[in-house]
């Protein structure tokens, strides 16, 4: 067990993102203070960003492996819960130092990362030689009617407060109405959530079920342990907090001092790290005509950010005296609902074409511009 763990971690660092680990040290043992000039507040800021990437890198290495082991449904679900793990660690740090706007943002930036940028580019790679491809029909069906329905869940809490002439407040330390509101709906819908967990491997597993060879990448060489990975997943995961607390800290400061537009940090330059993962899964398997491990690592993974993480985090914040509510400004609102329209007309006819990555990506460059010209 314990050689195998080792064997595991030497391979893991082993590669040309070794490199990176420089970074993550740095970043892990950073020493920040507000006092900072901001040149050295940027700096630290990118060090901690750097950092997560080849943390990213090892977490999409060793769930690549687990859902090998586990099987094509599975092992897909288990992918993309722990392909979450960088945005759920640094959204629950942002949670607990009481930035209830980053956490809401950086959630809407992170879906419009993963479906935009991630699902563009790997639907470009994944189609480059060919007019069309195909997708699962029922899969990419369900995540289709998930996503839309996320949106509408956020989206109906927003359109509460503003009827109410409230003033729109992303999180408080008192537990009020909205915060009730908010506790009230989250545990809906996680029970919605769970549901299609019923839905999938119950009612209709053969219409989700494929051969594993389909739906999952396969392993290259010897099968590691499943105790080795475990642990070491843990182990990836501790250092990803410690980074990630370094990295909002930073960016906490770096608002402050620079006055840096909080929207374009939130919605395109946060979710550039926190992404990495589900990005080296997705562009992989669309490279290797895997356009359904694709999908599940980009919608299904957004999908669980809004009907889980985001929920998750209401809940998990009440023992913490961070009552987070389930509210998204206007813009962030718009943003996301364009992006959920966009993946919703690219893939209803289950047919993915490298022109419509391209609009993907069109949409995202659009949005990145506004939030950093425009947006407040």
């Amino acid at each position: 067990m314990l050689k195998s763990f080792f064997n595991l971690g030497r391979e893991l660092v082993s590669s040309r993102w070794s490199l990176l680990l420089i970074f993550t040290t740095a970043a892990l043992f950073a020493h920040l203070n507000e006092g900072m000039p901001i040149g050295q507040l940027i700096g630290w800021f990118i060090v901690c960003g750097l950092g997560l990437v080849p943390l990213s890198r090892m977490i999409a290495e060793m769930v690549e492996e687990l859902a090998d082991r586990l099987g094509d449904r599975i092992g897909g679900l288990v992918s993309v819960a722990l392909g979450n793990l960088v945005e759920l660690v640094v959204s629950f740090t942002a949670l607990a130092s009481g930035l209830y706007h980053l956490v809401v943002v950086s959630m809407a930036g992170a879906v419009i990362t993963n479906c935009l940028l991630v699902l563009g580019i790997s639907t470009c790679v994944g189609a480059r030689k060919q007019a069309t491809i195909e997708i699962h029909p029922y899969s990419t069906g369900l995540q289709d009617q998930q996503l839309l329905a996320s949106a509408m869940f956020l989206a109906i809490p927003t359109i509460f407060a503003l009827n109410n002439k409230a003033e729109l407040s992303e999180g408080a330390n008192k537990f009020d109405s909205f915060a009730s509101y908010s506790l009230i709906v989250s545990v809906i819908v996680l029970a919605f959530y769970l549901l299609s967990f019923l839905y999938q491997m119950g009612t209709a597993r053969n219409l989700y079920m494929r051969a594993e060879s389909e739906d999952v990448l396969p392993a290259a060489g010897e099968k590691k342990p499943l105790g080795s990975l475990i642990v070491m997943l843990l182990v990836v995961s501790a250092i990803l907090v410690g980074v990630s607390e370094n990295l909002v800290e930073s960016l906490e400061f770096l608002v402050e001092g620079a006055h840096l537009n909080p929207l374009f940090v939130g919605i395109f330059l946060l979710p550039l790290f926190g992404c990495f993962s589900e990005a080296l899964i997705s562009i992989k398997a669309a490279n290797s005509n895997r356009m359904d491990l694709s999908m599940a690592s980009t919608v299904e993974s957004s999908v669980q950010l809004l009907l889980f993480v985001m929920p998750l985090l209401v809940i998990c914040g009440i023992p913490m005296g961070r009552y987070l509510h389930l509210a998204i400004p206007g813009a962030s609102l718009f943003c996301l609902g364009a992006t959920v329209l966009a993946v919703h007309w690219i893939i209803e006819n289950r047919k993915l074409s490298w022109y419509e990555g391209s609009l993907l990506l069109t949409l995202y460059c659009v949005i990145g511009a506004g939030t950093f010209f425009l947006g407040s």
